[in-house]
């Protein structure tokens, strides 16, 4: 007997689905109402609306023609291309980047507690097929994330130019959806700014963090704590309110830190440095260590549920303007502060945007001192295995195998001291002429010291 009694006809279902909707909404996979000049999606979001021309019989018996040898092969060159345009659909190397963030990247955005990284990993990019920039953001960031782990320099070259790439074209439509913010798009543009702190550590440091009068990683993760009251509505309830309410966490017991006292230490140092006349300094100089001792103390603590990386976030967020002030005009109080935060830095460096970056940091902060403070920063440079005279030779581009044993410690301190020095001295004795005075540099120190 067959098994089928009859046969039983399948048709298949007419395609309902309208192809002629906007290029916007075509790339962006939402439905497209199809108004003219300008649909209702471009209008909401600002964009600009274009339609693609049905094409002619001619043109589709010309396209029919074509070999399917021919259309691999172009459909592989489109594949293997990275010089995406920014309407252009995602390619093969893209797939790639996505995995990377699904294996690997994702996991520096948790704090390494139970259910954290699923976050990221699962729920944000479901979030970025709806917004272009922030899938261009996990791009960026997987591709430097390559870029740093890679041991080949084409490699690593190659990928930094794919992060620069997708990240230049993130920008321009972050922008525009951050001056219309609302309910539905919000948590997109908190979770682009998370990544986009994450890009700037992650970014190679080349250049001086000092160089224009303050430290840029440092602004930028303060613009995070300007959130309105009712943003933390439209996330609440979502994969980001989590991450919210890390902000709400109540003040806890110092001494749950064991390295407490070395901060209660710089008591001393800011009563020291602003005396009596410098009140109201002073005041905003304990404030931020208040809340610097808390930033180490919620790490000690289980209930916070905070590591070392949120901690560095949660002070930069709370420290008064006063002290920001400070830190721009590069006041020693204000550095040496900033350098018991690379400690936070250098605990966090198992994260791989971190790694090397509290080293970088600190070689740029201990000059900015002073001399008569470095007693101040011996704890971070300890913690982060670094030394003064260590720091001094790579400043000065010598290696500590070649400089003579002899030299006593305070020799390479002044040093690098020496053209402070002397531009104090040319600016007091504006008359006399200094022409000839340059600073000594090590050989010239050996020789003067050999024969004692």
């Amino acid at each position: 007997m067959p098994m089928f009694s009859e046969t039983k006809a399948y048709h298949k279902r007419p395609h309902r689905k309208v192809r002629s909707g906007c290029t916007i909404c075509k790339r962006r996979k939402v439905k497209c109402d199809e108004i003219k000049p300008q649909c209702s999606n471009c209008q909401r979001y600002g964009a600009t609306c274009s339609y693609i021309k049905p094409p002619s019989d001619a043109d589709l018996s010309a396209s029919r023609s074509q070999g399917r040898t021919s259309q691999s092969l172009k459909d592989g060159r489109r594949s293997t291309s990275i010089d995406l345009s920014p309407g252009e659909i995602f390619t093969a190397h893209d797939i790639a980047l996505i995995h990377q963030w699904s294996v690997a990247t994702c996991y520096g955005f948790s704090d390494e507690f139970l259910g954290d990284v699923d976050l990221w990993r699962d729920n944000l990019p479901r979030l970025a097929q709806q917004y272009p920039f922030l899938m261009r953001a996990i791009l960026a960031v997987s591709a430097l994330h390559i870029a740093r782990s890679s041991p080949c320099p084409t490699e690593k070259a190659k990928y930094l130019r794919i992060a620069a790439h997708h990240q230049d074209f993130a920008f321009p439509e972050y922008r525009e959806t951050l001056n219309k913010v609302n309910k539905d798009n919000a948590p997109a543009i908190l979770a682009f700014s998370a990544i986009l702190v994450v890009y700037q550590f992650a970014t190679p440091q080349d250049g001086k963090p000092f160089a224009s009068g303050r430290p840029e990683w440092f602004f930028l993760h303060r613009g995070l704590r300007e959130v309105s009251a009712h943003w933390h509505s439209w996330v609440d309830g979502g994969f980001l309110s989590k991450q919210m309410d890390r902000r709400k966490i109540q003040p806890v017991n110092p001494s749950v830190n064991s390295d407490d006292f070395r901060l209660v230490s710089l008591q001393s140092m800011l009563y020291e440095m602003c005396g009596n006349d410098k009140e109201e300094e002073l005041a905003v100089y304990l404030d931020a260590l208040d809340w610097l001792r808390q930033a180490f103390a919620h790490t000690c603590n289980a209930n916070s549920r905070i590591g070392p990386k949120y901690a560095i976030l949660f002070w930069i967020e709370r420290v008064p303007q006063g002290y920001v002030d400070l830190l721009a005009q590069q006041e020693p109080a204000a550095i040496i502060m900033l350098t018991f935060c690379c400690v936070l830095i250098k605990r966090a460096s198992h994260f791989w945007y971190y790694e090397g970056f509290a080293e970088h940091v600190l070689g740029e902060l201990w000059p900015l001192v002073g001399e008569d403070n470095l007693r101040w920063i011996e704890w971070p440079l300890r913690v982060c295995g670094l030394s003064v005279t260590e720091l001094v030779n790579t400043a000065l581009g010598v290696k500590a195998s070649t400089l003579s044993s002899s030299l006593p410690a305070w020799v390479p301190i002044f040093i690098s001291l020496q053209p402070k020095i002397i531009a104090s001295i040319t600016a007091t004795y504006p008359s006399y002429n200094f022409s000839g005075l340059t600073p000594i540099s090590f050989d010239g120190w050996n020789n003067v010291l050999k024969p004692l």
